[in-house]
């Protein structure tokens, strides 16, 4: 981006004043800058601005949210102006939280025409009670050259870091998904820890899980044995008895093919043999789970009523989905849900409005996104060896009156395809072209091809029997991605309100970036309307791109621990308001 701002004024030749904001949000004021001038101006130093340093420090700091019981609800506005004073963030104790820490890893370099990088998911948290001692404690992921940390909860409420040497001796994985359960049913939590990354091909030692057995002391070690090589980037993992054997099962859903971006990665049903290892069904009972797509998001949850939980997966290019177990193996659920096929980023489900049927929380890319699809106008992924070098080759388009039109600019194609170079010469041949006119019809039609027509974030609401009410977020959220969801009751009123963290800044620069939420507060109104509430009524206020959200309870305290990317974690302690 070039460093000179260009603004445009119309008609205007005076101005009042002119305000910048730096990244360390201090402030430079200017009184009445002169039109038609080119004014030099330089960052102050931090010494010079106190409230930016007074920011900085912050961030390693828990904050409050202080939270109003028994509001009332107005219907669902995106308007703070009608929303209860719902909470006011204090600085209060100190995290000793690490930062989370990214290595220089850039997509791009490696893997030509991505919309987005993917070496960049976590870091994610899994929240339990490790030593026994009734507290919760917290594991966060690493990043590659970074391992994992564990920290354990004291009965003063603050966080310690346990050393585990366990831990270090994988300190070059890049750390994803994560979750404790009692893997071997001996009554106490053990760790597993899937890999991303996208910078180690797959089936390489980078891209395997790990899976750590408890001692019952919150010490933990390796077991090599519990699971197959597996090669995938992870997105998430999730655990459920699902054939009812009484040992828990797993879904682990694959993100993407390491390096292959677009196609179709595995995806696992780990069946637990009651002894802490795994053999996976999903390729003979399950192959639509086993390659269903680039997977973002799951829930176990009854959704369709039955005493049974179903599974709901959600991924980018793909529609929600849901799966009932039918015996020996899960059976797809038709829903009205199936033609949104979106960039999803993640699933929560809570029974919203009452009615005792668990409902849906999905959040997308957003509708302030560049390519603005919708399902008359869909972008699709276009995935064969077009020039027949071996190589699996991707190309995005966007629809432009009826055409399929490349997304990416002629260069950036043709180092891909070189033979693009010749067949269109001038930059204005190739702006005309479809991706019919590029390619044979034939190559076409034997192109995978994976379609992106819905954007925005949504609640789905369960009216059973795979039907869905659609309702759209409020529009303040649609202005970023929505990566990570909470359900909780904020305000003591009985009903689950949401919390939700965004923003994504991984992208090309040609599409910009989403970086519009501070993270959101939605109220319940108890028919599963929401209202949203902006940050200076909420106290929830982070700029960094938010990847998970956790809640950690003991006697005294509610905390909610914001995961942001190549940022320190936010701790916020959220005491009803008196």
């Amino acid at each position: 981006m070039d460093y000179k701002v260009i603004i445009g004024l119309g008609a205007t030749s005076t101005i009042d004043s002119m305000t910048i904001t730096w990244p360390d949000h201090s402030l430079s004021r200017f009184q009445h800058p002169l039109a038609d001038t080119l004014h030099i101006i330089q960052e102050p130093p931090p010494s010079a601005s106190p409230d930016a340093m007074a920011t900085a420090t912050s961030r390693r700091q828990a904050r409050t949210i202080t939270v109003h019981p028994n509001s009332a609800h107005p219907a669902t506005q995106p308007d703070a102006t009608t929303a209860p004073n719902v909470a006011t963030m204090l600085q209060t104790i100190a995290s000793s939280f690490d930062q989370h820490r990214e290595d220089s890893y850039t997509d791009f370099h490696t893997e030509h025409n991505l919309p987005k990088i993917l070496s960049r998911e976590g870091p994610r948290a899994a929240v339990g009670d490790v030593n026994g001692d009734g507290l919760p404690d917290i594991y966060i992921g690493g990043a590659s050259g970074q391992a994992g940390q564990l920290y354990l909860q004291t009965p003063s409420g603050a966080f310690v870091k346990h050393p585990e040497k366990a831990f270090d001796q994988f300190a070059d994985f890049e750390d994803v998904a994560v979750l404790l359960f009692d893997c071997d049913h001996d009554g106490d939590l053990d760790l597993l820890v899937c890999p991303g990354g996208n910078n180690a091909p797959s089936l390489s030692r980078q891209m395997q899980l790990r899976l750590y057995r408890n001692d019952g002391k919150g010490n933990f070690g390796i077991d090599p044995s519990a699971f197959p090589n597996t090669g995938m980037n992870i997105s998430v993992a999730i655990t459920d008895d699902f054939n009812g054997d009484g040992y828990p099962d797993l879904f682990i859903g694959g993100r993407s093919t390491p390096q292959n971006y677009g196609l179709p990665p595995s995806s696992y049903l780990f069946v637990n043999d009651g002894h802490g290892h795994f053999t996976d069904i999903a390729p003979a009972k399950n192959p639509d789970i086993a390659h269903i797509g680039m997977v973002t998001g799951a829930v176990f949850t009854p959704v369709t009523g039955g005493r049974q939980k179903d599974l709901v997966i959600t991924g980018e290019w793909m529609s929600p989905k849901i799966f009932s177990w039918a015996g020996d193996h899960f059976a797809e659920v038709r829903t009205n849900l199936s033609n949104l096929s979106g960039w999803w980023q993640t699933v929560g489900s809570a029974d919203l409005n009452g009615d005792g049927r668990p409902d849906l929380i999905l959040g997308n890319i957003g509708e302030n996104f560049y390519l603005h699809p919708d399902s008359t106008h869909p972008v699709r992924l276009w995935i064969n060896d077009f020039d027949q070098n071996g190589i699996p080759d991707k190309i995005m388009t966007r629809t432009v009156d009826g055409k399929d039109m490349p997304v990416f600019l002629k260069h950036d194609m043709e180092i891909q395809i070189p033979s693009l170079k010749k067949q269109n010469l001038k930059h204005g041949d190739f702006a005309k072209r479809p991706i019919q006119e590029l390619f044979p019809q034939k190559m076409l039609d034997s192109s995978l091809v994976r379609q992106f027509n819905y954007a925005p974030s949504i609640i789905a609401i369960n009216e059973g029997n795979g039907r869905f009410s659609i309702r759209p977020m409020p529009t303040m959220v649609q202005l970023s991605s929505v990566n990570a969801i909470h359900c909780m009751d904020l305000n003591g009123d009985g009903f689950p309100d949401l919390v939700l963290g965004g923003n994504e800044s991984g992208f090309l620069p040609q599409f910009g970036r989403l970086d519009a939420s501070f993270g959101h507060i939605l109220l319940n109104d108890g028919k599963g309307n929401f209202t949203w509430i902006g940050p200076e009524r909420s106290g929830l206020e982070l700029r960094g791109q938010i990847r998970d959200i956790a809640e950690i309870r003991n006697k005294d305290h509610l905390y909610l621990l914001f995961l942001q990317n190549d940022e320190y974690p936010v701790l916020y302690d959220c005491r009803p308001q008196k």
